[in-house]
């Protein structure tokens, strides 16, 4: 079957340093009230800051006063990304099963 190093999963997904979280903050910050083109424009200068910075977005959007009163645990959140794994890997292993080698 298919081995998953889940550590350098880990290391590729945090290359990003927050940004891949960018449709979650932007969708947050609209439902907190915030204008969509103004919300765009908060979520790229803190997704370019943390990949130019190396700082992690969640804390750029903790610091900035736009992120006042998100719900940061629910954007920073890795659940929703990998809720379908174990189903996908599944099918996978089912796949290589079925076909001879």
């Amino acid at each position: 079957g298919m081995v998953v190093d889940s550590e350098r999963m880990r290391e590729n997904l945090e290359l990003t340093h927050g940004a891949l979280f960018s449709q979650r903050a932007l969708l947050a910050l609209v439902e907190s009230g915030m204008i969509r083109d103004d919300a765009y424009r908060v979520v790229q200068r803190l997704a370019q800051q943390a990949i130019d910075s190396k700082l992690n977005m969640r804390d750029l959007l903790a610091s900035d006063p736009a992120g006042a009163g998100l719900d940061l645990d629910a954007i920073f959140d890795y659940a929703p990304f990998v809720r379908y794994a174990d189903e996908i890997v599944g099918r996978l292993d089912a796949i290589s099963v079925a076909v001879p080698a």
